[in-house]
């Protein structure tokens, strides 16, 4: 009974070591743009794609923030990524990024961009998905009382500035989420299919 025990014991710790293991390394960045050529094949389809995209946002917990629907732009307020507690809200991937989100305060932006095609029946469809990370101005403390006062006014950053940690905290750009660019794109292509009955394309990334 104790081998197992034993037994089940080392084989949860193996598949532990083998999570931790594969959330450790950060994706690579996106090398080109996530974008997908689409074709309009009416001129209303162009709203119909602009309605879509505004819509899959929305279905992704984004909020929107600009709507240029002249210039085919529509982008969002950056949104803090869900932690593992969080498990109403979609949880971020791959285990990198679920790990990075439980450890940091993390926000993801978006924008949807509609470009201009080679055709005039056609055009492009851009997403992009930024992840900022926050972070705060380290605090001087040359003593044990010291770490008492490191989230105050009352302990100076490193430049020297004496504010309360709100004051000195700024964004990181992190780089791109390519994979949720691509589930964001084919999201948006099923959506406007369903809204024009037109078969959707498989979202790729074109460089």
């Amino acid at each position: 009974m104790r081998s197992s025990t034993l037994t089940i014991w080392l084989v949860g710790v193996a598949v532990l070591g083998v999570v931790l293991a594969a959330g450790c390394q950060a994706p690579s960045q996106p090398s080109g743009p996530t974008v997908e050529r689409v074709s309009l094949p009416a001129p209303a389809d162009r709203d119909q794609l602009w309605e879509a995209a505004g819509q899959t946002l929305r279905d992704y917990a984004f909020r929107l923030d600009r709507q240029d629907k002249v210039n085919g732009v529509v982008s969002t307020l950056p949104e803090t990524t869900a932690q593992g507690f969080e498990f109403w809200r979609p949880q971020p991937r791959p285990a990198y990024y679920w790990w990075e989100a439980n450890l940091h305060t993390i926000q993801r932006q978006a924008t949807v961009q509609l470009l201009p095609g080679e055709n005039a029946d056609e055009t492009r469809l851009d997403v992009k998905i930024e992840r900022l990370r926050y972070r705060l101005e380290e605090r001087q403390v040359d003593n044990a009382a010291g770490t008492m006062r490191i989230f105050s006014a009352d302990a100076p950053t490193v430049s020297g500035k004496r504010a309360k940690p709100s004051k000195t905290g700024y964004w990181v750009l992190l780089g791109r989420d390519e994979l949720l660019e691509q589930k964001l794109l084919a999201a948006i292509l099923r959506n406007y299919a369903k809204r024009t009955g037109l078969p959707a394309s498989q979202p790729a990334i074109t460089h």
